[in-house]
């Protein structure tokens, strides 16, 4: 691999060195499953809980298919979010995160910044509502505030499975990649499998008609009934949400497309002891023959993020939006102890068939346990490229020793999910992480727009469709997250003290 002496202007870290961008796999369609294909997988399924299996299917037996226009303007703002963020990554080899602490004033602020709003949004919201899956198989019967300690003692054994689950594969990435590609294609045959035999057509295209009504909402929107909460939620997490977008720019730099083959990986505590991570990327000079690489590599990138992750969110919101028409009355709230397992009894009750409730649940639990793995190791995998790169201490440390600040902060987010398990609902936590992730967008949105357009050679910076884009997805959840705490917060606790 060529490199030279010669240095690109870093911003308010080291300056980045320069060399050849990585010749890509002549991109075929075939190729792109064997060997190119991870990140938007791993990326699908740490989003497909939340968002796809719990608030929709909340939204759809609330109110039908009228507001899931919604998800779709959020997911193709989002996937602007996630092209944009994996552009820097494919240029620079490093993650979204080490863009930003580029910018002025400088990483300790960003480093503070990011991990202090990250903080208010990790709680362990999956393993719990996975764990009343896991609660209504072993009970019998639907969960309920009685089971509060068995649920719990569930959430306790899936947050420990994934521990295990992180801490082999050579590289971290290989195990997620892995583990999660055989629970999306799990998940998703047996969804198609179970629409197909139970589910009426007329409630097929309920969903269909519902992604295009763009407008629609219900009639109680203009009262006190509305729920502002689960809506603002749900268009945050109808795809991945919060730091979870700029995130598969992380997997991009580990599974090691463009430049990032010349940087590394975070190895994991066994078997990872030949895995090596750099503390900076190396970025390449344009010239016509490295443009005709870039666009090649990009390829795999629309590839991934449209063919993948953008439909595969729509497949996985369609599908369970589909079963709980089919299968629970309208207008039926869901609660936090049968978050999970709601659909189960429904679709158990309507088809006469018991071993459908096993089966659901079976799924609603892949689903969940998937998404608190994406989050098990997203959260440590953000904290440790921030300290990482940002903080000149950790910049010392040799480059096999990422896994030293990876794994301590993992076991400290364990014990922070065992202690919040106590204090939480399952799904109040969900939508409290959601409401923050709303304004996260905000943030990584117009952040993405300013790392891309200041770093980036204007040869391959985003087209202008692309900037408008993320404008516009700043602007959505800005709208969102307004709404939301003016109908939760100024009403009813800031108005009343002026008032009276």
């Amino acid at each position: 691999m060529t490199e030279t002496n010669e240095r690109v202007d870093g911003g308010t870290l080291p300056d980045w060195e320069v060399a050849e961008l990585p010749e890509p796999p002549k991109y075929q369609f075939g190729k792109a499953f064997r060997g190119i294909l991870g990140p938007g997988i791993i990326a699908l399924g740490a989003s497909i809980g939340s968002g796809e299996w719990l608030l929709g299917p909340a939204i759809t037996a609330q109110y039908g298919g009228t507001l899931l226009w919604i998800a779709t303007i959020a997911i193709i703002l989002q996937s602007f979010l996630n092209t944009e963020a994996i552009r820097y990554t494919v240029y620079s080899g490093e993650p979204m995160l080490s863009g930003y602490m580029r910018c002025k004033p400088g990483p300790r602020f960003w480093a503070i910044f990011y991990s202090g709003t990250d903080f208010f949004s990790i709680w362990p919201a999956w393993a719990m509502t996975a764990a009343t899956a896991l609660g209504a198989a072993w009970l019998g019967r639907m969960p309920m505030d009685t089971d509060q300690n068995t649920v719990r003692i569930f959430a306790f054994l899936i947050f420990f499975a994934c521990l295990a689950i992180v801490m082999f594969g050579g590289k971290i990435y290989n195990a997620l990649e892995k583990v999660l590609l055989f629970m999306v294609v799990w998940i998703i045959s047996y969804l198609v499998v179970v629409n197909v035999f139970f589910v009426p057509f007329e409630n097929w295209w309920t969903v269909i008609k519902g992604f295009f009504s763009f407008g629609a909402l219900p009639d109680d929107v203009s009262t006190g009934d509305f729920d502002w909460l689960l809506l603002g939620a749900f268009a945050a997490y109808a795809g991945s949400g919060g730091l979870g977008n700029i995130t598969i720019s992380n997997y991009v730099r580990d599974k090691g497309w463009g430049m990032s083959s010349l940087v590394g990986a975070i190895p994991s505590i066994i078997g990872g002891q030949k895995v090596t991570l750099s503390h900076f990327g190396k970025v390449f000079r344009i010239t016509p023959d490295s443009i005709q690489r870039f666009k090649e590599w990009w390829k795999y990138v629309r590839f991934e993020q449209y063919y993948i992750w953008l439909i595969g969110c729509f497949i996985g919101l369609a599908l369970p939006a589909m079963l709980t028409i089919a299968s629970v009355e309208e207008g039926k709230k869901v609660a936090d102890w049968s978050a999970a397992a709601f659909q189960a009894e429904g679709l158990a009750e309507r088809s006469g068939i018991p071993i459908m409730w096993h089966l659901t649940l079976l799924c609603g639990f892949w689903v969940l346990f998937s998404t608190q793995l994406g989050q098990v190791d997203g959260v440590p995998r953000r904290f440790t490229d921030i300290i990482w790169t940002g903080f000149r201490s950790a910049r010392r440390m040799d480059e096999q020793n990422a896994k030293w600040i990876y794994y301590p902060i993992l076991l400290v987010y364990v014990l922070w999910g065992v202690i919040a398990m106590y204090f939480a609902r399952p799904l109040f936590m969900i939508l409290v992480s959601a409401t923050i992730g709303g304004y996260q967008l905000v943030i990584t949105a117009i952040h993405t727009l300013y790392v891309n357009r200041k770093f980036l050679p204007k040869e391959i910076q985003p087209p202008i469709w692309k900037q408008i884009g993320l404008l516009m997805c700043a602007g959505f959840y800005t709208i969102f997250g307004t709404i939301t705490v003016i109908q939760k917060v100024i009403v009813p606790y800031i108005i009343p003290l002026f008032v009276g």
